[in-house]
């Protein structure tokens, strides 16, 4: 069995706690119900639904007569497909290893798992730019941050979850590529 430090199972658990911490700060508002909130995250949620019922694709051509009527809105040219896209392959993988759960459930959990993800991103962009301590306290930051509260609460479905994740994503990757002395 290969040997592992006391520090990396200190610093994993004080990850697997930040993580923690930061699902049962967002999933507070469970309390006042489990539901959409606000008026875009409808939206997404209906753009969600349509997308699992009638496949990816057809977003891509679809035109919807339920908003801004009377002319009706083309879907694919004035709003963002990353939201409902994850949100759909979450439900899809979600019922696909037996998970017995609706869009409207999926779509409501979806900012706090978003949420969740980010914490650990930003850990390994932290611990990129400086070691594991300093990944530590950016995932801690981002955890308690009031501003990604907000926008990452249960039920707050809406394309700041996804974008922050995105954002940090990208960073790290983009920092990983100049390394020269990291390999494939």
């Amino acid at each position: 069995f290969p040997r592992v430090s006391r520090e990396s199972v200190l610093l994993t658990l004080c990850l697997a706690l930040i993580v923690g911490l930061a699902v049962a700060v967002r999933i507070l508002p469970y309390n006042w119900g489990y539901q959409i909130s606000e008026f875009d995250p409808y939206f997404h949620y209906d753009v969600t639904e349509y997308i699992v019922k009638n496949g990816f694709p057809s977003w891509f051509t679809w035109h919807t007569d339920r908003a801004w009527y009377p002319q009706g809105r083309n879907i694919w040219s004035t709003s963002f497909p990353g939201l409902p896209f994850s949100s759909a392959f979450l439900y899809l993988f979600l019922t696909g290893i037996g998970l017995q759960t609706t869009v409207y459930n999926a779509c409501v959990a979806f900012p706090v798992i978003m949420a969740a993800l980010t914490c650990i991103v930003i850990y390994y962009f932290g611990k990129e730019i400086g070691n594991r301590k300093a990944g530590l306290l950016a995932a801690l930051l981002l955890a308690l941050n009031p501003a990604h509260i907000s926008r990452t609460s249960l039920g707050f479905f809406d394309t700041e979850n996804v974008g922050i994740f995105g954002f940090l994503l990208v960073f790290l990757f983009y920092l990983r590529s100049l390394d020269p002395n990291r390999k494939w």
